[in-house]
């Protein structure tokens, strides 16, 4: 029988106690949604801009590699201050994680202001590195310098977001992050088309969401006995560093390594033309739905997991582990089963042009095919991480978009043109597949054995 969360004394006595699935989905289900939301809102703005023109929805997908950026230097800091806050909320030293959550926001912020400096001066020569062609450079260059100048508030929400969850707060990181996410879809058209500012429009809405949904999490930290972000905890040092790099460098490979795979698309899809550029970029939209779910679940599994390895309670990691790649597999399972069906028309939602949709189709249905791997993929990735097995997590981060996609993206079409790009992802999936398997058994076993005592 499901307990209900009011027996437990306090959110130490929850994570060390409550059933580890009830558990595990308490905390994935509003982050799933978050996930969704948000995978919606990147959607909105190849929507919206879809009614524009083809080559307007080619420049935000060469832009979205950005977007990717600043994602993984989010996730770097926020997963890698998350895990240390966790674990050390196990071991009940909440003054240290205190000082780990300020030193990751604050520095966060800094490197925002940093970016948001880049793109005012340098947003056109930005543009051209990240892919940008004739054809597109005026609008990208206008999305990106947009989007850059709203940098430190992108960064501290991710970083936020994370550290939430990490104290299984993961209510308050779905109401920051949503309140922003919805917003963006309400005000993207009043942008683009009432206001008739095109793309930067999508962009500027973009920026006003992400500050709303900045102050949300701000209020969100102030709730629930969550740790509060205040200067008179910064203090950084060597040590606190390190262990938040370290920690959140499996996070930094895996996003990381996504931006420069979407550069390295952008630079194959160029010399077949805008179509070939729009419609791999909504593909990746529309996958992005999909994973997102995945990832959602497996951030839910995250600090369970390292509080669980804090207390050394390790039947309760292995258990959750178990319980997340299972239930991942069958959730992207049932996704790929359903885009394999229904791709044309999913392509179509967001560009209604003959050549967009059948590249775009092409490539969901390969995907479709290897797809089922990414449960088991995502799930292992994250129980390394979160046991601060920082070498092979960031090893298989690198794997799926970097060790194997980037190499294939290169190649293949060369051989094989426009059929080489759209057959990338799904091998260098099943490659990543064969990979997690080789490296994370050996582990999954001794936390069996581990559990068993």
């Amino acid at each position: 029988m499901k307990k209900s969360n009011k027996k437990y004394k306090n959110k130490y006595d929850r994570m060390a106690n409550a059933p580890v699935k009830g558990l595990i989905s308490s905390l994935a289900v509003p982050t799933i949604i978050t996930m969704l939301v948000s995978a919606i809102y990147n959607m909105a703005d190849s929507y919206f801009v879809g009614k524009i023109d083809t080559t307007s929805v080619a420049s935000i997908g060469i832009v979205f590699s950005i977007m990717t950026l600043l994602q993984a230097i989010g996730f770097f800091l926020g997963n890698g201050s998350g895990v240390m806050i966790s674990t050390l909320l196990g071991e009940k030293k909440k003054n240290l994680a205190q000082i780990y959550a300020n030193v990751a926001f604050f520095t966060a912020f800094i490197i925002g202001i940093v970016m948001a400096l880049a793109g005012l001066f340098f947003s056109a020569n930005l543009a051209k590195l990240l892919g940008a062609t004739e054809s597109t450079i005026e609008s990208a260059s206008g999305y990106l310098k947009y989007i850059l100048f709203g940098s430190p508030f992108i960064l501290g929400s991710f970083v936020i977001n994370n550290q939430l969850r990490y104290q299984g707060s993961a209510i308050y990181s779905m109401a920051g992050i949503l309140s922003g996410s919805i917003l963006n879809i309400i005000i993207d058209p009043l942008f683009i088309f009432t206001f008739k500012l095109g793309v930067q429009g999508a962009a500027i809405a973009t920026i006003v969401s992400q500050f709303v949904g900045f102050i949300v999490l701000i209020i969100g930290t102030l709730k629930g006995g969550n740790i509060r972000l205040t200067l008179k905890k910064f203090k950084p040092n060597r040590k606190i560093l390190l262990s938040i790099f370290k920690n959140g460098l499996p996070s930094l490979a895996r996003q990381g390594v996504q931006t420069v795979a979407t550069i390295c698309l952008n630079f194959a899809c160029a010399p077949y033309g805008d179509a070939v550029v729009a419609g791999m970029s909504v593909f990746n939209r529309v996958m992005f739905l999909g994973f997102a779910v995945v990832i959602g679940f497996g951030q839910g599994y995250q600090p369970v997991c390292s509080f669980n390895n804090g207390a050394k309670n390790y039947k309760r990691v292995y258990d959750g582990y178990k319980f997340t790649a299972r239930i991942t597999t069958i959730i992207i399972t049932v996704f790929a089963v359903i885009a394999f069906i229904f791709a044309p028309q999913l392509i179509s939602i967001f560009r209604n042009d003959a050549e967009v949709i059948e590249i775009g189709t092409k490539a969901l249905r390969y995907q479709c095919i290897a797809m089922p791997l990414l449960g088991y993929c995502t799930a292992s990735n994250m129980l390394m991480q979160s046991l601060k097995i920082s070498g092979k997590a960031t090893i298989l981060a690198l794997a799926r978009q970097g060790i194997f996609y980037v190499p294939l993206i290169l190649l293949l079409p060369r051989f094989i043109d426009t059929m080489g790009i759209i057959l990338t992802q799904p091998i260098a999936d099943l490659l990543s597949f064969v990979m997690t398997l080789f490296l994370v058994t050996p582990t999954s076993k001794r936390l069996k054995s581990k559990s068993t005592k």
